[in-house]
């Protein structure tokens, strides 16, 4: 590939970078344009990730030896219109439609553009380097057959921010509080059987090095309550994952930002499962305190949610919702500042 060529691929990739700056950074229009659509947004952003998607590949095959360097000329522009067009779409939306659709999308575009840079520079000998606070933020692969990857990702954006958080409620709270009590079960499973055949064989120092428990024998009784309240919160995160998020129908302002407000809370919810769990591991004598502590945490944490759940829960539901608070000593109304 002559000199030429590589600096035109080495300013496209500049190009894209500028793009990727600032992007990174967008954080949503304050006031909402009458002509946004959630639902066009999504048609347009799969229209151009169809078109980059074209043009990349042509670039490819261009870039491999021997180098058409005529191609490469007439796709350059063509790419950077295509991604200064992607940009520019993404920057159209208000933070009025979420906050975890906006997250969403911007993750994805960015992904986009970390992916063509990294592929553009595998073709040159000056590569553009990306700046690291920007490219730790995003979970990327950064050569050719991940790209067509990331244009997929495009086109499958959320269809607003319902389907976000439903999405990210999946990954960040469902999925990591029902392995949280999987795991902490099959412990405690494993050393009940550890006690029992200790107990069979109370002599035998095989039996000894067979069974050995990440949980002592002596918190296996507390480590059943704390079971019981991990299941609960299963139970609860299950119950607003599906009756708050899915069955959430109208997607006013008030109720955009009740969802990412429950979002916010189940991440604290996970969080807060693991560091009780955790409790029952530690070998400071101090354990039992502080899986009071991070019992009461949780309580409280969970109460918050449902309290936050009933704002805008379905009236065929409320009365779950209400019982659930009242278990858990909540009785408090939501600051109106929650919720708007």
């Amino acid at each position: 590939m002559d000199k030429e060529t590589q600096k035109l691929l080495h300013a496209t990739a500049l190009n894209i970078n500028v793009l990727l700056n600032h992007v990174h950074k967008f954080e949503g229009l304050d006031e909402k344009t009458q002509e946004f659509s959630e639902s066009k947004f999504k048609e347009t952003i799969k229209s151009l990730a169809t078109a980059i998607d074209k043009e990349v590949t042509y670039l490819i095959i261009a870039c491999k030896p021997p180098a058409r360097s005529s191609d490469v000329e007439s796709l350059c522009p063509k790419i950077n219109a295509g991604f200064f067009s992607l940009v520019q779409q993404t920057e159209r939306i208000p933070k009025s439609a979420g906050r975890t659709y906006l997250h969403a999308v911007r993750k994805a575009t960015c992904q986009s553009l970390i992916a063509a840079i990294g592929l553009i520079n595998s073709f040159i000998d000056d590569n553009v380097e990306m700046e690291q606070s920007v490219v730790s933020d995003m979970t990327f692969m950064p050569r050719s057959g991940v790209f067509w990857e990331h244009c997929k990702a495009l086109s499958q954006v959320p269809a607003d921010n319902r389907t976000a958080v439903a999405l990210e409620w999946t990954t960040s709270v469902g999925n990591l509080v029902k392995d949280a009590v999987t795991e902490l079960s099959e412990s405690l499973d494993s050393a009940k059987e550890a006690t029992t055949a200790h107990g069979e064989d109370e002599f035998s120092e095989d039996s000894m090095d067979e069974f050995d428990s990440d949980i002592p024998a002596d918190r296996i009784d507390k480590g059943r309550k704390i079971e019981k309240q991990l299941q609960a919160a299963k139970h609860t995160c299950d119950k607003v994952a599906l009756r708050c998020i899915r069955d959430c129908e109208q997607l006013d302002e008030e109720r955009v930002v009740w969802l990412d407000g429950l979002l916010e809370q189940g991440k604290l919810i996970a969080r807060s499962v693991d560091d009780l769990a955790a409790t029952l591991f530690m070998d400071d004598e101090s354990w039992s305190k502080c899986a009071e502590l991070e019992s009461e945490k949780l309580r409280h944490l969970l109460a918050d949610l449902v309290t936050l759940a009933i704002t805008f829960v379905d009236d065929s539901h409320l009365a779950w919702f209400e019982l659930c608070r009242k278990q858990l000593g909540e009785t408090q109304k939501v600051p109106a500042e929650v919720v708007r």
